[in-house]
């Protein structure tokens, strides 16, 4: 029976030491996502977004930005959160960055058509905006918010419908087929027929 307790022994020792060591490793793996999860709270209260930082960090500069009103970094800060969410397949985060970046391109339209009076650049923006809502509706067709400023775009910007005119003055619908290929096209309005 000695020899037993021994052997018992003898094995009961390396056990104990992996038991520790699993133990140990778990206890550090934990103090590291504490770390983390402090020092992303950090970064979000203070607004910044450190290199490296977690995409939902990124996203809150993002906001921050956007209600300083320094639309280009707001805007940047909003794809890169895009990009690495989606590596990440964070698919709300993705879809949030792209309204917020739709909701920009909307307001600087207001804005650059009311204040600078520049048209052109407005329409830019607008269908910009579009393009934005119209990704995100695709994705969840129940969003209101989307649906709402993109009816409200369509207002301020009606999409250009390709019509064949004849000669004697009566127009007929295009048939799509026998339009060039449409995914080779822009979303950008052009100029109507007629109106040179």
């Amino acid at each position: 029976m000695v020899t037993l307790n021994r052997l018992a022994r003898r094995q009961l020792a390396p056990a104990l030491y992996l038991c520790a060591l699993a133990a140990l490793t778990l206890a550090a793996h934990a103090a590291w996502q504490a770390w983390q999860a402090h020092d992303a709270n950090r970064q979000m209260r203070d607004g910044v977004a450190d290199a490296g930082a977690p995409p939902m960090v990124v996203f809150a500069h993002g906001v921050r930005l956007d209600r300083e009103k320094d639309y280009d970094a707001a805007l940047a800060a909003y794809s890169e959160a895009e990009s690495r969410g989606e590596l990440r397949h964070d698919t709300a985060l993705g879809h949030a960055a792209r309204l917020n970046a739709s909701n920009i391109y909307l307001r600087r339209a207001i804005e650059v058509a009311t204040r600078d009076g520049a048209a052109a650049r407005a329409i830019t923006l607008i269908e910009l905006a579009k393009t934005g809502y119209r990704r995100v509706l695709r994705e969840r067709p129940d969003e209101w918010g989307a649906r709402y400023n993109l009816e409200l775009a369509q207002v301020l910007v009606p999409d250009y419908e390709v019509r064949n005119w004849r000669p004697d003055g009566k127009e007929t619908q295009v048939d799509d087929d026998a339009l060039p290929d449409k995914a080779a096209w822009t979303e950008m309005v052009g100029a109507p027929r007629g109106m040179h």
